[in-house]
């Protein structure tokens, strides 16, 4: 990377989406209903390739019999027809209203911390992974703009959540190439982690404040083809990702994806 480029400095502030956000409350309802279709069994009949066999010895003379164009007759087989079935079903929701309430000043009693997501779940989910790019101005920093620094956008976030930071930046030579494209990943989960939080009225835990700080600095300061540590610099940011962090957000219950 060009060392001269100028990339806007990264810090937490950077990332925050400067727009009003709304937190709602999820639940879970449930109703038991009978689903019901019509099968229908349509019939089918190919026939192989035939073959002739000679009956008796030659008849001299014509066929005994009325000669015709086709000879046609009927078969029956009984056949066992085994049908797969999957049975769904689809709900839709609508509001009747709402029951006002009084309003208070501060955030909700006993509100919700919110929680954190893990690389494969911003990588599966790409629409939400964008509109996060999106609500920090179209674009993350991952580095201080120096050394092996990478910005990403909408286009290629999907490349560095799946470890195909392109070359250079990215070290080409092992050990450092998987130790740099799993530390590009796992900051850029942690900066989204931030802007979800952020948007959501949490708190940022001062752990991930300085993971994603320390990993910055590291990647400003890497020289051509990477330096030693970075598994270093990139397991708090894990921690973090993961929910395993002291005194930051657990991990969301609904994230069942792993880093692979």
């Amino acid at each position: 990377m060009n060392n001269n480029v100028n990339y806007p400095q990264s810090n937490i502030n950077a990332i925050t989406p400067q727009q009003n956000t709304s937190t709602g409350c999820e639940t879970i309802v449930h109703e038991t209903v009978c689903v019901q279709g019509t099968v229908t069994i349509t019939p089918d009949l190919m026939s192989g390739p035939s073959r002739s066999f000679c009956v008796g010895p030659p008849i001299i003379g014509e066929c005994p019999g009325e000669l015709a164009r086709t000879c046609t007759f009927t078969v029956s087989q009984n056949i066992c027809v085994q049908i797969p079935l999957r049975f769904s079903a689809t709900a839709s929701a609508v509001s009747n209203g709402v029951v006002c309430g009084t309003p208070e000043v501060g955030p909700c009693p006993d509100g919700d911390i919110g929680c954190t997501f893990s690389i494969g779940f911003f990588r599966d989910n790409s629409e939400f992974t964008n509109s996060l790019i999106t609500l920090a101005g179209g674009s993350i920093l991952l580095g201080t703009g120096a050394g092996l620094s990478f910005m990403v956008n909408t286009a290629n976030a999907n490349d560095v959540l799946s470890f195909n930071v392109p070359s250079p930046p990215a070290p080409e030579s092992p050990p450092f190439s998987n130790q740099y494209q799993v530390l590009y990943a796992q900051l850029l989960a942690a900066k989204l982690n931030v802007l979800n939080l952020v948007a959501m009225g949490a708190e940022i835990c001062e752990f991930a404040t300085n993971a994603i700080t320390a990993a910055d600095n590291f990647l400003g300061a890497s020289p051509a083809g990477g330096m030693a540590g970075a598994p270093d610099v990139q397991e708090p940011l894990t921690q973090f990702n993961e929910g395993n962090a002291p005194g930051c957000p657990p991990h969301c219950e609904d994230d069942n994806n792993d880093i692979a």
